[in-house]
């Protein structure tokens, strides 16, 4: 299932770079709480949302 997502993905190293990323800063203490998780996780969640080009599940279009 990971497999699949990942081959759909536009930038499946940079995705997985950035949730390497959050998973590291969720465990090193930091002076602002919570801001950079934040920040990582919409960024992960962003590039979770780009599909390679001609992907039909992103526009919704079958065609």
């Amino acid at each position: 299932m990971l497999k699949r997502f990942l081959e759909r993905l536009r930038y499946p190293q940079l995705f997985a770079l950035f949730a390497a990323l959050f998973a590291l800063d969720l465990v090193i203490p930091d002076p602002l709480p919570f801001f950079d998780e934040i920040m990582l996780a919409l960024g992960t969640a962003l590039l979770g949302s780009l599909r390679k080009r001609g992907d039909s599940r992103r526009t919704g279009n079958d065609h």
